[in-house]
């Protein structure tokens, strides 16, 4: 690389580092109000991925593994690491965007494999192109989630459907999700700012969508139920994942 490239490139660099020298002002006094809880996401759901993946590595062969619901499983690693990043930056929208959209991504998914058994993941993917704009949103979840977390659909509804209008109005515009920005931190529609209310109210939201992922995850990859039954930490699965840890003790 010759000096004028080189010279170039640290200067690209140090404008990048000044165009986004606020986000550290916003990691720093979220690290400063959370604490060891400011990294929960990756903390707690990296590790979860890890050992979760682990688990079906173990008991499920190549062949097994070759499917729709452990490739979309594979991705949230790196997505868990962008929640990190998003929610040390104050952009608490969009982790609701993206935690819609991981969660709308893995119903997809168990939705091919229980409608569409002995599919190579070929011929899942090409299930999943042909039911795209037939079958998503609200009345994919309804579709799914209900008999694994033994709920009939008015129950689901009612608890679940508010959260899941919640995540609708950061991925559609929505006047309401305005006025939530506009009487928390109005000045974060220009900048990002750390925001004590929207920040709490993220990671608890993160925390019940992973649940619900991770319900489908385990259902579908049932053997590993009994390596999460001896798991070091499943006192704290239980305070942070209800679901998970019912679905874990069923038969």
């Amino acid at each position: 690389m010759n000096r004028i490239a080189s010279r170039e490139i640290r200067k690209s660099e140090k404008f990048l580092d000044t165009l986004y020298e606020g986000w550290g002002s916003v990691r720093k006094e979220t690290i400063t109000y959370f604490r060891k809880e400011a990294f929960h996401i990756i903390d707690f759901h990296g590790n979860n991925w890890i050992d979760i993946t682990n688990w079906i590595l173990s008991k499920y062969s190549r062949e097994e593994q070759m499917n729709i619901s452990f490739i979309q499983f594979v991705r949230l690693f790196k997505e868990i690491h962008w929640l990190q990043f998003l929610f040390h930056t104050a952009n608490y929208p969009l982790v609701c965007r993206n935690l819609r959209y991981l969660l709308e991504m893995t119903a997809q998914a168990y939705y091919i494999e229980r409608e569409y058994p002995g599919l190579t993941l070929d011929e899942q993917i090409g299930k999943m192109m042909e039911m795209e704009g037939k079958i998503y949103g609200w009345r994919l979840i309804r579709t799914i989630l209900p008999p694994i977390l033994n709920s009939d659909e008015k129950d689901f509804k009612e608890k679940f459907r508010p959260l899941w209008n919640y995540l609708n109005k950061h991925v559609h515009s929505s006047a309401k999700q305005m006025n939530v920005v506009i009487q928390e931190d109005f000045s974060s529609f220009v900048t990002d700012s750390f925001n004590e209310n929207l920040a709490k109210d993220t990671l608890k939201l993160v925390d019940e969508i992973f649940d619900l992922i991770y319900v489908m995850v385990f259902e579908k990859f049932s053997r590993i139920k009994e390596c999460a039954l001896g798991y070091k930490f499943i006192n704290e699965w239980e305070e942070y994942l209800p679901g998970t840890v019912n679905t874990i003790k069923s038969s």
